[in-house]
């Protein structure tokens, strides 16, 4: 009888480790290496930077669409995941490409650019052509939190792949491609004098 429930622990711990082994690993993306900064040294380095995003977009998980099956549905990919929230990664891009601060607890900068995420996913328009799109609305506001300008933002880029990877990547290039666009409207703001009014107010009054 002993030699019985020997024989059939080790047969059980045997199945566990086989199934432990062919459990597929979850793969986790983040952005890569940091970005290279667009501007100079300290051209905008008391610009705060957040973004904000919806609630569903909290989660870790690559999210895409069918445009041709119903694209109302949100779904996701099992065994790959973010290795931080979205607008998280995002933001830490742009700031990088635009010597940006974080806007928490950085109460003495001169303008908060503020970026409302509403899409970030891979549009699949047949099951072998697919997309990421970034989708959102930008708003830049002075240290006296009066509206300086504003603009809408959609940003596309194919994905090489009809997967997890190809989406990734092509997210990623979207978000590189956002932060040139910034660049270039901050840059022409400046040019036009629209950022006269950003100037750093006491630390206990420039508050966003």
């Amino acid at each position: 009888m002993n030699r019985f429930f020997v024989l059939l622990a080790a047969t059980l711990l045997s199945a566990c480790s086989v199934g432990a082994r062919n459990t597929p690993q979850t793969v986790v993306y983040d952005f890569g290496l940091p970005a290279a900064r667009q501007v100079a040294d300290g051209t905008w380095s008391r610009l705060a930077l957040e973004v904000r995003s919806p609630a569903w977009f909290e989660s870790l998980n690559i999210d895409y669409r069918l445009a041709y099956d119903d694209p109302l549905k949100q779904r996701e990919y099992a065994g790959s995941r973010w290795a931080g929230a979205p607008g998280v990664l995002l933001a830490q891009r742009l700031r990088q490409q635009l010597g940006a601060v974080n806007a928490t607890g950085n109460t003495a900068t001169d303008c908060l650019l503020r970026v409302d995420l509403h899409e970030f996913s891979q549009i699949f328009d047949t099951p072998q052509k697919s997309r990421a799109l970034l989708q959102g609305n930008i708003t830049l506001i002075d240290a006296r939190r009066q509206l300086v300008a504003e603009r809408p933002f959609i940003v596309e880029k194919p994905a090489t792949t009809a997967d997890a990877n190809g989406g990734v990547n092509a997210l990623v290039a979207a978000s590189s491609d956002l932060g040139q666009q910034l660049t270039d409207w901050l840059g022409q703001l400046e040019k036009n004098g629209n950022l006269k009014n950003c100037r750093a107010l006491p630390t206990s009054v420039a508050k966003f």
